[in-house]
């Protein structure tokens, strides 16, 4: 055992650790105006106990590092698997090159059959590269710069979308547990998105109102959309942002997507949106989105503004769990709390 590691111990966060995580957090945030209420605004919201795991120096006692993970279900080939993503994982730079990060990291993974990261540091990236993650992929956010209803045409064919609050959606779950059973199969690697999770996940927390859409076709449920104003900080300004959170449709049938996107954009634009954001990475999806004025950091010129929309897909998992290709993955921002962390104006 080194100095680094009998002066430092790594073990899962308490409630007494609050005061100090703050101490670092305004290390690591020195840019932000109330720390207190951005780590409130962060992961806290779906845990009654933080999932954290942090790096405590004993002497001088104090926190120098962190990993804030979300865990979830991951469902390949038909097989669910534990999973968690990493949301917030940092270690203070003059305690870097200790081995704390690797010492966090593996805190999490070892608990998981898969633990993934889709926004990380390139400190943290170089962590993962160590402990044989796989190299990262991009996975890119589309941004529509100046949304019009008249821009998303409607779909050919019988479909009837219905939209309602996340909390007044009870009785949408067996739909929506239909809907995933038929298309679970579809997708290689996806999140698991049963009634009960989806309805659970997007419950509102704080400034956090969120719209549940169903497409429906006079036989069933074919496919669902969440979205979300991101709210002002500044009382009584209407929303900038606008977030098509999460959505699952068959993906062969763009036109529910089209359909779907038609009224997530109306209803955004009437709580005042003036841009809407959305991650794909469903190949029919994202022509869709193309083909209505969404860009991306490969759109010519304007593409140069977007190139922070372009995250980064890094994943572990145990030998022959999923596939070695990480571009088969099903994600939106709701997926990997991207939405969750997103910086209000």
């Amino acid at each position: 055992m080194t100095p680094a590691d009998t002066d430092m111990l790594v073990r899962p966060y308490t409630h007494a650790d609050r005061a100090p995580l703050l101490e670092l957090l305004r290390e690591v945030w020195p840019h932000k105006r109330d720390v207190a209420a951005h780590v409130e605004d962060r992961w806290w919201w779906r845990h009654a106990g933080p999932p954290l795991v942090v790096a405590e120096q004993r002497e001088p006692r104090r926190l120098v590092g962190l990993c804030a993970y979300m865990p979830f279900t991951l469902v390949s080939r038909g097989t669910a698997h534990s999973a968690a993503w990493f949301v917030d994982f940092f270690v203070l730079p003059g305690c870097q090159g200790r081995g704390i990060g690797s010492r966090l990291t593996r805190a999490v993974q070892d608990r998981f059959a898969v633990t993934a990261s889709l926004s990380q540091t390139e400190m943290a990236y170089r962590v993962f590269r160590k402990l044989e993650w796989h190299e990262r992929m991009p996975v890119t956010i589309y941004m529509h710069p100046l949304p019009q209803r008249w821009m998303i045409r409607a779909p050919a064919g019988e479909y009837r979308v219905e939209t309602s609050d996340v909390e007044s959606a009870g009785g949408a779950a067996a739909a929506l547990d239909n809907l995933w059973s038929r298309l679970q199969g579809s997708y290689p690697v996806m999140a698991q998105r049963t009634g009960a999770d989806i309805l659970a996940r997007y419950a509102s927390q704080g400034a956090r109102r969120y719209q549940l859409l169903r497409c429906h076709t006079p036989r069933s449920c074919t496919g669902y959309m969440v979205v979300r104003p991101v709210q002002p900080m500044s009382d009584g300004a209407p929303p900038r942002d606008g977030l098509i959170v999460d959505y699952l449709v068959p993906p062969g049938e763009p036109a529910v997507f089209q359909a779907l996107l038609r009224e997530a954009v109306s209803l955004l634009l009437d709580a005042g949106v003036r841009r809407i954001y959305c991650l794909s990475t469903v190949p029919a999806c994202r022509r869709v989105l193309a083909r209505h004025g969404f860009l991306s950091p490969s759109t010519p010129v304007l593409g140069r503004r977007l190139r922070g929309n372009t995250k980064w897909l890094t994943f572990t998992a145990a030998a022959g769990s999923l596939p070695a290709d990480p571009a088969s993955w099903h994600l939106t921002l709701g997926d990997c709390d991207l939405d969750h962390v997103w910086h209000r104006p």
